[in-house]
């Protein structure tokens, strides 16, 4: 038996190995504190046989790519990458993944001296991410999560854990119904989740989000439903800002909502001015978001009533908008007036330790995607115009880990001229993809049934826990860890001469953890507080060490400091247009590891459009036909089946990402649904996170 994390998506869910004879089993691991398994996972063994799996290095000849040997494809990545260093520009690497391997691409990126170490997250949890930074000081989503068992009422916005599934997330949230827990889903679709578990459904209009949080927040204030004592204590709320400029003046009101005069200057606290911006758009609720006041209400009131046991998730997928920054903004502020910040049945700070394995970041200049977005998580899309026009700098190497771009980012068309005009592309991976046609030299990882990998801190914990991952079986064909990739090329390029073993030893020495138990045990627990830690004990890793209702970072970098709802125009003006909308499928990731498994294709082999069955008597169409989708921001046109159903507003179409799979090398796969992201534009971004604003795109929709 083998401790393993499965690694057929990127949540890394704690799981067992049995062998016998050549039949390899997986299960969940119940002693570990992220069991589970789900149809991804039961789907694994299938990798190590996979008849189309990568079974050695390849290296391009002419048009081809052709197996060579490690000592050839690794001379050849290490000579390509040690040009760029000898012109004394390593930023002209970037390297990209989908968080898995993290922890050794942040160690390669700064020996090597590039930044551009840039993930997913415009594409995901990029403005989440960066308001959980800006108001909480917190990071991406498994820093902080809600404590499900606990809580008597949560509020999901845009997201389903029941399809973007982590296991353990879904056996917590039962935990929490089985004790009476209330769910609340804002979503213009009606999801699993909110078809399964919620007992109120409300189905605002895309890209309103911003909007209906700001008049709950103005509720909540004119109701007197706020935690007076906690905000005075624990955020900036009575900071007094000037109302001319938006600056801070630096002084604290001994009241929260407060205007009055300050060196002849009009001052208001912050919480005044929060409670100004939900006046804004309070009067125009229905109008702009399509939501009622009574659900307002509810939501409002259903908060306060259980506080502090009540919590507004944290999100995850939430790049739908212009402003979805500031929707998350607003999410964590009202988290914060009802004081549930490390409560029982609140929003918890992750306990987990960070590992770091090395100590000198050599990277001299600014991240590419930084120049135009400073606060962003992640803008991959400004690597894709950097290779094409070569500005601010070029990108002239690119290294991609364990992710297909052209199944992950926007605008198809941009990521296709892109990675046909790099210098060089090395990917690492277990699978074919799209991305891998595109490739000078393709480095064939072993599956993570084949390998071991570093001891780390558990992921979807709200304890510190630190667990391990053993190899099941010795490699099938040619393959190697990635690990042991990336120290070879560390090696090779005069890096360092770590292994393995020294690394592993850093790691359990810096989180204090005896090696022998964690074998034995295959996972340990390091001893810590959950609740009333932050900010009681600890400040917050926040400018003011508080919660910053008032971002000063963002007045810093001349952006509005306050969630402020930003209007569009964009939006169906014909009975044939609609928002496009797009999320998880339970059997697939947006990742080259899963589609072509024949078994996950027969459950889900396709992506049909989903659209509301008002709306489609109106046009004609009925369940089932054959439709063609026309993008109105891209102009790229797809045809596909569409779904009839109750179940989502009659402006909105849905579907699933990660369709429509180009490359021949993926056989299952080819053929199979259609690839949203020829209708998702790059360029209508949120301005802070520089995330894509995904649900901004309209659609045109008309029977074939």
């Amino acid at each position: 038996m083998a401790f393993l994390r499965c690694y057929m998506c990127k949540n890394a869910c704690g799981i067992i190995a049995t062998v016998e004879g050549k039949v390899v089993r997986v299960a969940a691991n119940r002693n570990h504190p992220q069991p589970g398994i789900c149809g991804r996972g039961a789907a694994g063994p299938y990798l190590l046989t996979h008849p189309d799996r990568l079974k050695s290095p390849l290296i391009r000849e002419g048009d081809q790519l052709v197996p060579t040997s490690w000592e050839k494809a690794l001379d050849e990545v290490t000579k390509r990458l040690k040009e760029l260093l000898d012109e004394g520009h390593p930023e002209y690497l970037a390297i990209t993944y989908h968080d898995y391997g993290k922890e050794l691409l942040e160690r390669f990126a700064a020996l090597y001296g590039t930044p551009n170490l840039i993930g997913h997250e415009s594409v995901c949890h990029g403005p989440r991410t960066v308001a959980a930074e800006l108001v909480l000081g917190a990071e991406g989503p498994r820093s902080i999560d809600p404590d499900y068992p606990n809580s008597k009422f949560v509020v999901f916005i845009g997201r389903n854990p029941l399809e973007g599934i982590v296991p353990d997330i879904v056996r917590r949230i039962e935990e929490g119904r089985k004790k009476g827990m209330k769910i609340a889903v804002i979503d213009p679709r009606k999801s699993a989740i909110a078809q399964r578990y919620a007992d109120r459904w409300i189905p605002i209009r895309p890209g309103t989000d911003t909007a209906f949080l700001l008049s709950v927040i103005y509720y909540m204030i004119k109701n007197g439903m706020y935690d007076e004592d906690f905000l005075k204590k624990y955020s900036n709320a009575s900071l007094l800002v000037y109302e001319d400029d938006l600056s801070p003046a630096n002084e604290y009101s001994d009241k929260l909502i407060y205007e009055g005069q300050k060196d002849g200057r009009r001052v208001a606290t912050a919480f005044y001015l929060l409670m100004k911006e939900g006046e804004k758009v309070y009067p125009r609720l229905t109008y702009i978001t399509g939501a009622t006041y009574d659900d307002v209400k509810y939501i409002a009131e259903n908060l306060w009533e259980n506080r502090p046991s009540a919590v507004i998730d944290d999100g995850w997928h939430t790049s739908f908008s212009t402003d979805s920054t500031y929707t998350w903004m607003s999410a964590f502020i009202i988290n914060a007036m009802i004081g549930n910040l490390d409560k029982k049945g609140g929003l918890i700070f992750s306990k987990k330790p960070g590992v770091k394995l090395y100590e000198e970041n050599k990277a001299k200049v600014k991240r590419i995607d930084k120049i135009r977005y400073p606060l962003t998580y992640a803008a991959f899309q400004e690597v894709y115009r950097a290779i094409l026009t070569g500005s601010p700098y070029p990108i002239k190497a690119l290294m991609v880990v364990g992710t297909n771009l052209d199944g992950r980012d926007p605008n198809s068309d941009l990521v296709r001229r892109a990675l046909s005009k790099l210098d060089f592309l090395v990917v690492v991976d277990v699978m074919p993809s799209d991305v891998t046609d595109y490739a000078d030299v393709v480095l064939a990882e072993s599956t993570y049934l084949e390998r071991d990998e570093l001891p780390l801190p558990v992921g979807w914990t709200l304890e510190a826990w630190v667990d391990i991952h053993q190899k099941a079986v010795e490699p099938y064909y040619d393959t190697k860890p990635f690990w042991w990739i990336l120290l070879e090329l560390e090696r090779r390029l005069g890096l360092a001469n770590d292994t393995f073993d020294s690394l592993q030893d850093m790691i359990l020495s810096k989180l204090g953890i005896n090696k022998e138990e964690l074998y034995s045990k295959g996972c340990v627990k390091i001893p810590t507080e959950i609740y009333e830690v932050y900010p009681y004990k600890k400040e917050l890793n926040t400018p003011s060490g508080k919660v910053e209702i008032y971002s000063t970072i963002l007045h810093e970098h001349g952006y509005y400091p306050l969630p402020t709802y930003i209007e569009k125009n964009v939006m169906p003006r014909e009975d044939d247009e609609f928002y496009l909308t797009s999320g998880h499928t339970l059997y697939h990731t947006q990742d080259s590891i899963t589609f072509d498994i024949p078994t996950l294709i027969k459950l889900a082999p396709e992506n049909p459009v989903t659209i509301n069955k008002k709306r489609a008597e109106k046009l004609g169409i009925k369940d089932n036909d054959e439709v063609e989708l026309i993008s109105l921001t891209t102009g790229q046109r797809v045809r596909c089946k569409v779904r009839v159903t109750d179940d989502i507003r009659e402006d909105t179409a849905f579907t699933y990402f990660g369709f429509g799979r180009h490359s021949k090398g993926e056989k299952f796969a080819y053929g199979h649904g259609f690839d949203v992201n020829s209708l998702i534009s790059d360029q209508i971004t949120d301005p802070i996170s520089g995330s894509i604003a995904q649900s901004l795109n309209i659609v045109k929709i008309r029977k074939v």
